[in-house]
């Protein structure tokens, strides 16, 4: 029996809003994480789709959280609703409907937020407007306003340096590419060794039993590094020298056609040989019209010449327009079309003249050692999608968890049990926003801030996953979007302060603060006009009372 069956329509209300949540985090917050990958060429963005779906699923199913905090971060007091769990319901599910609308509509703008903060302001207004400023464990939203400081200005930084490194220690050198296939190992391992501690520290956040009882540094560290090691080693032997050879022959067959291309170039700068046709001068490659023009109609000797026609028509009739028959795109190609295999880079540059002369300036380096990177930066990309779809699926489950189990107990728990059913709605609803709607932050992050290559992206994402990852053990308050937004600031750095979108950085930067602030006055209102109205049910609530 449940606790509250007359709040049925609540509960049935916040699944479907917490499925809209979670599509929305999938279309902004996962696609942070592929947007460089996808910018560099490293992957299409179909394919970064579908990584994307395996990892953030199954890290959603595998790793998802089996019993979550009721109250995301202990935002608010809950003593001031033990007597009226029905209200944290409503709240909950209002927070729901206010953060579905702002994480959508900055989306749309292309606007990457943190869906954290933004569902954090949500339930801070709708605790004030139902039990005052008294409920609200402050400390929780100053450490939202220290994050929008601290996480890009500490990534930029490890970013500029990881670059720096890599620029001047193998982009730069006398034999990029010999430098580059033997530092690989190197960074194989520092890469795979952080990535799996990434995932140890942040996608086991949920299991309280394994946190406190299993996981254990002296061994969580030794395991992290050590598979690093090994995949470090492997690329020495053997999976090394065969990409070399294959890169190898791709320089080769790429010098091949450079030249043979060099040669096309110059053959075609010779002027062709006229063919003469009765004493006239006839040039095949002029206009067909141009050529009618210059013979006489009145000569039995005339031949019309008329317009080469690519489609064939039969049945036609002398009187009638020829009707051009297309073929029909079926439906599913249509919605390819519009959403994973759009061209992102051409959409960006119609809509940013600044970005695209950032892009066509950018300095270019070898692109074999280029090609070494793309399999880091794919790599980072999957563990950061994997560790995502573990931990910050709490952000669309937690609230409608939260509902459930108080429609079902009638009462206010500090835990709530999350069922497996959840936790794959949730990621069918991350991996369907990133499919449809994820290319409106990749643009922005991928191609409006800086110009990116595997290179700078892999060296982005490093630098962020190593910061999240620092953060976590010193306790900084640290927001995974902003820190990918800092980073790809700081590596563009590197190649000058200009190469830089500032006014688009900014942009973004004032997203943050705008987007907490309206969805915590934008959730006060909802849960108000909600809580506050008259019903013909219930008598009218005094509101000064509460």
């Amino acid at each position: 029996m449940a606790g509250f069956p007359e709040y049925l329509w609540i509960a049935v209300v916040g699944i479907v809003i917490g499925f809209l949540y979670a599509f929305g985090i999938g279309a902004n917050d996962v696609a942070n994480a592929f947007a460089t990958s996808v910018a560099s060429k490293s992957v299409s963005l179909r394919m970064a789709v579908v990584i994307a779906a395996i990892f953030e699923f199954s890290g959603a199913l595998f790793l998802g959280a089996s019993v979550t905090s009721t109250v995301r971060g202990k935002i608010f007091d809950t003593s001031y609703y033990e007597d009226q769990p029905e209200v944290v319901m409503l709240g909950f599910m209002t927070s729901l409907v206010t953060a579905s609308i702002m994480l959508l509509g900055a989306t749309s703008l292309g606007l990457p937020v943190s869906t954290t903060h933004t569902v954090v302001g949500a339930i801070i207004g709708f605790s004030c407007a139902a039990e005052g400023f008294d409920s609200i464990n402050w400390s929780e939203t100053k450490n939202i306003i220290i994050s929008w400081f601290l996480s890009p200005l500490i990534t930029g930084v490890i970013g500029f340096i990881i670059f720096f490194l890599v620029k001047h220690i193998i982009l730069l050198s006398a034999d990029p590419f010999n430098r580059g296939y033997y530092s690989f190992s190197i960074i194989l391992f520092l890469t795979i060794g952080l990535n799996v501690f990434y995932v140890f520290n942040k996608g086991t956040k949920n299991f309280t039993h394994f946190q406190e009882e299993v996981y254990d540094v002296k061994w969580v560290v030794p395991t992290s590094w050590g598979i690093g090691l090994v995949c470090g080693l492997l690329w020495i032997w053997p999976f090394g020298p065969k990409a070399k050879k294959t890169l190898e022959e791709r320089r080769l067959a790429r010098a091949e056609t450079e030249t043979a291309m060099e040669h096309t170039v110059d053959d075609e700068n010779v002027s062709p040989q006229a063919d003469v046709i009765d004493d006239k001068v006839f040039d095949p490659d002029s206009d067909c019209d141009a050529q009618s023009q210059t013979i006489d109609p009145d000569n039995d000797d005339y031949i019309p010449q008329f317009p080469k026609q690519t489609i064939v028509s039969f049945h036609i009739s002398a009187q009638e327009d020829v009707p051009v028959e297309r073929k029909q795109k079926s439906i599913a190609s249509r919605i390819a079309a519009a959403t994973v295999d759009q061209d992102l880079e051409k959409q960006s540059f119609h809509e940013s003249r600044r970005a695209k002369k950032c892009w066509e300036n950018m300095t270019q380096y070898d692109a074999e050692v280029e090609q070494l990177f793309t399999f880091v930066q794919v790599f980072t990309a999957s563990m950061n999608s994997f560790a995502h779809g573990a931990n910050d699926i709490a952000n669309a489950i937690a609230p409608v968890a939260g509902i459930l189990a108080i429609y079902q107990t009638g009462e206010l728990s500090s835990k709530s049990a999350v069922p497996k059913w959840i936790l794959a709605y949730g990621g069918a609803g991350l991996v369907l926003g990133l499919a449809i709607y994820g290319y409106k932050v990749m643009k922005t992050i991928g191609y409006k801030l800086t110009a990116l290559s595997p290179t700078r992206g892999a060296s982005a994402e490093l630098a962020a996953s190593l910061t999240v990852v620092s953060a976590s053990y010193v306790g900084l308050p640290i927001s995974t979007t902003q820190c990918i937004v800092g980073a790809v600031a700081g590596i563009g750095c590197v190649e000058g302060w200009r190469t830089v979108q500032w006014m688009s950085l900014a942009k973004v930067c004032v997203s943050w603060v705008i987007v907490f602030f309206t969805a915590a006055v934008f959730s006060a209102g909802v849960f108000s006009f909600c809580y506050f109205t008259p019903s013909a049910m219930e008598p009218v609530v005094n509101a000064t009372a509460v």
